[in-house]
């Protein structure tokens, strides 16, 4: 918990001499050496976990992990699966197999792995925020207001969320609520380049139904980092 890895890594490395058949110790040398960086070492020591305990879930997780903040989804989402089979109810699973699914733009199963997360906990808005994003780029945009709108009544001062949203209100065509969400992050911050220069395409568009639509924009980091 203090991040002394290396001290981590060399009590939990005895911990397994002395117990080889404990998962436990195996997954807890695995996240110090996740912790540490060593990521090769991490997946050796999780793969020892899934040989002592072939049942439990929690070295599959903890492997996908170690995956996903390499970008190996496949290799994750393959891990996750399992997970899911023998421990229906991880949370945690579902969440970063969601992750995984949504940077391989496979957004219908992102959507529905974020469901199962936010039946659990219908207030996280970091998913309702990735969730939205998925909703966009299936084109589903009053979901994807939706979401947004739930971020902003918990957090109404989130400039993310009212930019968001306005990006959404116009690639919908509703220019006047878009303009409004701008108005609102320039009360909050004044010189908010994102705003200003989303509102006056806002009021351009406005003008000129017409107008070349603008493209989608990329994820933002919020969306390409895994989940805690």
């Amino acid at each position: 918990k203090d991040k002394q890895w290396d001290k981590a890594i060399d009590l939990f490395q005895k911990a397994v001499k002395a117990d080889p058949k404990e998962a436990n110790n195996y997954n807890n040398l695995g996240l110090a050496y996740k912790g540490a960086g060593k990521t090769d070492e991490a997946i050796k020591a999780f793969g020892n976990a899934i040989e002592a305990e072939p049942n439990g879930a929690n070295g599959y997780v903890n492997r996908a992990v170690v995956y996903t903040s390499e970008k190996k989804y496949d290799k994750a989402i393959e891990d996750l699966d399992r997970a899911i089979k023998l421990k229906p109810d991880s949370i945690a699973a579902y969440r970063f197999r969601a992750f995984a699914y949504l940077q391989m733009k496979d957004y219908k199963k992102a959507i529905e792995d974020y469901n199962v997360v936010l039946k659990e906990k219908d207030n996280d808005d970091a998913i309702l925020d990735r969730r939205a994003f998925a909703y966009w780029n299936l084109k589903e945009y009053d979901k994807a207001i939706d979401d947004f709108s739930k971020i902003i009544k918990d957090k109404p001062n989130d400039k993310e969320a009212y930019l968001d949203r306005s990006y959404v209100y116009e690639l919908k065509g509703d220019y006047a609520k878009g303009i409004a969400d701008c108005d609102k992050v320039l009360s909050l911050d004044p010189g908010n380049q994102d705003a200003q220069n989303r509102k006056a395409r806002l009021e351009y568009q406005e003008k000129k139904a017409n107008s070349t639509p603008t493209p989608v924009p990329t994820a933002r980091p919020r969306r390409t980092l895994p989940p805690d």
